[in-house]
């Protein structure tokens, strides 16, 4: 994910959305709060958090106080009172929104439903052909013309109406999936609140195989169909911030997202000017995002909150998950009714006499061409997986080093660490292919390649001693104090630089901190 994808977040939120967020939060709080609440807790930025408070304060019943810090405290009606007129726009909004979840959420389910239900149909039809077929040659000319219109005046009619077909197989796996997701954020939310840390570096997480649903939308339409919208992904930054205790460092985000050194420090700085943070220079000369407003600040159901992103080798392993359970039946499945829709509508339907517009619609052509367009999207889906099979493998060896690099903590070593590449689980390389990575890798994270008597090293001195230096201030000190020198703030600090240029909204010029921060480094130094 890169910078610009972080911050076009707005961009894809409409203000109805963001209004919708803001009271979802307001109703879980049950308590006063401030805006950095309602900032951790929907993911919004705090000017557009604040937008749509402050449209909120002036249609709903709202008292504002001022606390000893200067900070205006909110406080709301139980239930949320205001005007009948205002209440019901509103309700129309959040109804409209759950329509279009429940929309998308049918589509998926659907889509697996019909290769099932009509299968089904085909099957019974095709049964029910040939039974008749047999009696036909049992009895009589005329036994047969009376068997023909049994079945074909009434007797097919139960497929119409649904009597007796287990219709409720459609959606099971998205109903499936869902349930699957809930026991998970149960399970997290259960870590969180004995104190765990639910982020760790090291081993792996555990990952079900998804389920009917999930690889059947996977067999359409490949990462296309997993990709979370920006404002999920800030959310969950958010979330990782604040089970971090507000400290945060460009190796985090480097892990958290896989993008090189420079975009992490771009990110970097557009956080602490997004979300009222500060960034602190240690006595090592090392660049720690601070976020006072995040940590600590935030109701005990924001803290609460349950955390679902993983690092850059977690998110990698679902996809793989995927890759390595296809989706196998559904596919079949499309591939058989068309064959079976094809004999049904040459053999089937004129031996029953279906003959009119609405059979040949709802049996044929609509279940057939549905078919025709599922085979044709995965078909598209694979040949794309194939074309772009050598860049996956090179990211899927990126991610495996990334992983040895930021949980072992230790210098990669080639030859010798080939085995514990490949354990991460995403593919098998030798040693002259992982090696001629090393380079890009070393560039990207900042880090050095060193020749060896007996090959070469991996060394990322850079990203240890920013991980160790988080890691002990998470331990040792609190959001709300400076932790070196704060050398550049979006609050007015004696010494702090503000942030150059940076504006209110996405889109803002964000200027490299790369030779303030290395000048300071040499201060520090001398």
């Amino acid at each position: 994910m890169s910078a610009s994808a972080v911050t076009d977040t707005a961009n894809q939120l409409s203000p109805d959305a963001a209004r919708l967020a803001v009271l979802d939060a307001i109703a879980s709080l049950h308590r006063p709060f401030t805006v950095g609440d309602i900032v951790a807790l929907t993911g919004l930025p705090p000017y557009l958090a604040e937008d749509a408070l402050s449209r909120v304060v002036a249609e709903y019943n709202c008292d504002l106080d001022v606390d000893d810090s200067g900070n205006l405290i909110y406080r709301f009606d139980e239930g949320l009172s205001a005007r009948q007129d205002i209440v019901k726009a509103d309700a129309s909004r959040r109804r409209k929104a759950k329509f279009k979840q429940w929309l998308i959420a049918f589509f998926k389910a659907w889509t697996v439903a019909m290769v099932i239900v009509y299968f089904i149909i085909y099957v019974v039809m095709i049964i029910a052909f040939f039974v008749a077929m047999s009696r036909a040659n049992e009895n009589s000319s005329s036994s047969s013309r009376s068997s023909s219109r049994r079945y074909g005046g009434g007797g097919m009619s139960f497929l119409w109406l649904g009597r007796g077909m287990p219709w409720g197989y459609g959606g099971y796996g998205s109903w499936s999936s869902g349930r699957a997701r809930r026991r998970y954020n149960t399970d997290v939310e259960k870590r969180i609140q004995k104190g765990e840390d639910p982020y760790t570096l090291g081993g792996k997480q555990e990952q079900k195989k998804p389920s009917l649903s999930e690889r059947t939308w996977f067999h359409l339409f490949g990462t296309d169909g997993i990709k979370r919208n920006p404002l999920e992904r800030e959310k969950e930054l958010l979330t990782y911030i604040r089970a971090k205790r507000g400290f945060i460092s460009n190796a985090d985000i480097v892990a958290l997202l896989g993008v090189t050194y420079e975009d992490a420090d771009n990110i970097g700085t557009r956080l602490v000017a997004t979300y009222d943070g500060e960034m602190d220079l240690t006595d090592e000369g090392i660049a720690v995002y601070r976020f006072p407003n995040l940590a600590l600040q935030g109701a005990p159901e924001v803290q609460e909150e349950v955390a679902q992103l993983g690092y850059l080798w977690h998110v990698r392993q679902k996809e793989h998950t995927l890759r390595s359970n296809p989706s196998k039946v559904v596919p079949i499945l499309n591939f058989v009714n068309i064959l079976l829709g094809l004999f049904v509508a040459f053999k089937v339907m004129p031996a029953f006499e279906m003959t009119g517009i609405g059979p040949l619609i709802g049996l044929v052509i609509f279940p057939l061409t549905f078919s025709a367009i599922f085979l044709f999207l995965g078909a598209r889906r694979s040949i794309r997986d194939k074309a772009n099979k050598p860049e996956y493998d090179r990211q899927s060896k990126r991610i495996a080093i990334f992983k040895l690099i930021f949980a072992n903590r230790t210098a990669v070593r080639l030859p010798g660490d080939e085995r514990e590449i490949a354990a991460v689980g995403f593919g098998t390389w030798s040693t002259d292919e992982l090696r001629g990575d090393l380079g890009a890798i070393a560039e990207d994270i900042r880090g050095e390649v060193r020749e060896t008597g007996h090959g070469v090293e991996l060394h990322a001195q850079r990203i240890w001693t920013e991980l160790a230096v988080v890691d002990r201030l998470r331990k040792t000190a609190v959001s709300q104090t400076k932790v070196g020198r704060t050398v550049f703030s979006t609050r007015n600090i004696a010494g702090a630089s503000p942030i150059g240029e940076i504006a209110d909204k996405p889109g803002g010029k964000v200027d490299s901190l790369d030779d303030e921060i290395a000048a300071l480094e040499k201060e520090l130094l001398n």
